[in-house]
């Protein structure tokens, strides 16, 4: 079994610019099979993240949801971790949080700045654990 977050995380991640719009967005989300994508700043550093559930309660509630953009709907308080960080922390921290993503990040180039290298779900810790049954 897995140790390290870096182990197991997805590095295969779906980006999408703050100005991207709704239906791009979603266009991302079915085209790559993902429940979220992550939004970047013009400098490609993390700026924030739109979930699945966050394009459903936006249509739900939002009749003028077609003509806004990725800036209008991330969430920019996202749950980081470091791909080195232990996979029982970022179990913890996914449970802790109620989320079902991390976004694994590694310092950017400037002050504060975060720059994504993969993300870690439930799926992947789940898949993890599995691989240890023998056949």
């Amino acid at each position: 079994m897995a140790e390290r977050v870096k182990e197991v995380m997805s590095t295969n991640i779906h980006c999408c610019s703050v100005e991207a719009t709704i239906p791009e967005v979603a266009h991302i989300m079915v085209t790559h099979d993902v429940s979220a994508v992550i939004v970047l700043d013009a400098d490609d550093y993390l700026a924030g993240i739109i979930s699945r559930t966050d394009l459903v309660e936006l249509r739900g509630f939002d009749e003028y949801w077609h003509g806004l953009t990725a800036r209008h709907v991330m969430k920019t308080d996202v749950i980081t971790c470091a791909a080195d960080l232990p996979l029982r922390e970022a179990s913890q921290m996914l449970v802790q949080h109620k989320i079902h993503r991390l976004v694994v990040v590694e310092p950017g180039g400037k002050e504060g700045a975060l720059r994504p290298v993969g993300v870690l779900s439930q799926t992947d810790i789940v898949r993890d654990m599995a691989a240890s049954v023998t056949k």
